[in-house]
């Protein structure tokens, strides 16, 4: 009876991960609030209504949350089986976009004027679709035929229809995430650099060619070697608009960047900046600290995954929302060009916040069925473990001095047989 019970216990489902949720939640009442300073005065003096931004905020806050209870509640397998058809479907939405979509900001990337962008879904149905082919794959991918091939034709197709719209930053964030899922699936480091010096030629190519991606590029360029007379002032704006808030921030209401004629799309892709303004360098750090620690717990989340799949999915998210996070802080700072991409959980935006929501709600699924699985870890996890020696305090012991181990067993044998 009791083994029986043990058993039961050991293939029950575990709890979710409370700290990871505990991170999440933290990030949302950091951004709503954010939200409703940054786009108080926009509201007010654009649309006649000061709660307009934050009003909606909180509706895709509450789908956002559903959606992630419900990931979160369905086994996480369910997603390999439905992998092909949510690629059909994805593929379909991103040649729809192109040719039905709403432009705006020079681009035409989504529907109903604005509300639905499809890449968005887009990158979490990538990510779980390049999972389930990785994971089926399994140590194969290091035949050129049957790993890098696919994946550099996979990764292409994608890439030209974002390119089409133009999102050449989503294309980046896809691309980048689909490399390092490839590398931790097994794939040797000569085939990681081919990938990378043809994503670095493609992505030259399409700012070659691309009057929009170039003329982004050139802007942000003279922006940096002459900003006194540069066309491109947003890129400053955001450095002087963190530099304003010093350690402590002008406090929560009290910032400028948020004024008409100062730092456009202030409650959106450049609220990172309005944090540093208002919250000052102690915000900005909390808000880089919260991040660091989603990746922590999402990462941990991978490598006790119970089988490849579980730990590929784990890693593809964690990335994802970690290089979107940094990527929109480098903008901020000056150290990219201006992207379109928002800051996860914090920026005001209905597709994205519903998919990062979605997706953290993926990861606690899995979370809960590693806490019910005894412990035991996937085959990928362990070569993870080996390959970037995350057991450096045995390593540190066993190389301490040698012997040791052995003197200590036989001690121990000794004591026994006595």
């Amino acid at each position: 009876m009791a083994t029986t019970a043990a058993s039961r216990n050991r293939n029950a489902p575990g709890s979710y991960d409370w700290g990871l949720l505990a991170i999440v939640v933290t990030l949302l009442m950091l951004g709503l609030v954010m939200v409703f300073s940054a786009s108080f005065a926009q509201g007010v003096y654009g649309l006649g209504d000061p709660y307009y931004f934050v009003l909606r905020q909180c509706i895709w806050v509450a789908i956002g949350v559903v959606a992630m209870v419900v990931a979160a509640r369905l086994p996480y397998t369910l997603w390999e089986r439905w992998s092909i058809g949510l690629m059909g479907i994805t593929l379909v939405m991103l040649l729809a976009v192109i040719a039905l979509g709403s432009e705006k900001y020079g681009s035409t990337r989504t529907f109903f004027g604005g509300s639905v962008q499809p890449s968005e879904p887009a990158k979490i149905v990538i990510i779980i679709y390049i999972s389930t082919w990785l994971a089926s794959k399994g140590t194969k991918i290091r035949d050129v035929r049957v790993g890098l091939l696919p994946f550099s034709v996979l990764m292409g197709a994608v890439t030209v229809l974002l390119v089409a719209q133009p999102d050449i930053s989503t294309a980046i964030l896809i691309v980048a995430t689909a490399s390092i899922m490839f590398f931790i699936a097994g794939a040797e480091m000569k085939q990681l650099l081919v990938v990378g010096l043809g994503g670095t030629a493609t992505f030259w190519l399409v700012i070659h060619y691309s009057s929009y991606a170039r003329g982004r590029v050139e802007r942000y360029l003279d922006s940096i070697w002459d900003p006194l007379h540069s066309s491109e002032w947003q890129v400053w704006q955001g450095v002087q608009t963190l530099l304003r808030g010093g350690l402590f921030g002008t406090g929560v209401g009290n910032g400028m960047a948020k004024m008409p004629g100062f730092l456009p799309l202030s409650w959106s892709d450049n609220i990172f900046a309005v944090i540093g303004e208002e919250l000052g360098l102690l915000g900005t750090l909390l808000v880089i600290l919260l991040f660091t620690l989603l990746a922590y717990r999402g990462l941990r989340t991978a490598l006790r995954a119970p089988d490849n799949f579980g730990m590929l999915l784990a890693t593809g998210i964690t990335a994802m929302l970690t290089l979107q996070a940094l990527l929109n802080m480098a903008v901020i700072v000056a150290v990219a060009p201006p992207t379109g991409v928002t800051l996860p959980f914090i920026s005001y935006g209905g597709s994205s916040l519903v998919t990062v929501l979605g997706s953290i709600g993926i990861l606690l699924s899995i979370s809960r069925a590693n806490r019910g699985n005894a412990g035991r870890t996937s085959e990928l996890g362990r070569q993870a473990y080996a390959r970037f020696d995350f057991g450096w305090r045995n390593r540190r012991t066993r190389l301490s001095r040698p012997g040791r181990g052995r003197t200590a067993a036989s001690t121990r044998r000794r004591g026994r047989s006595r």
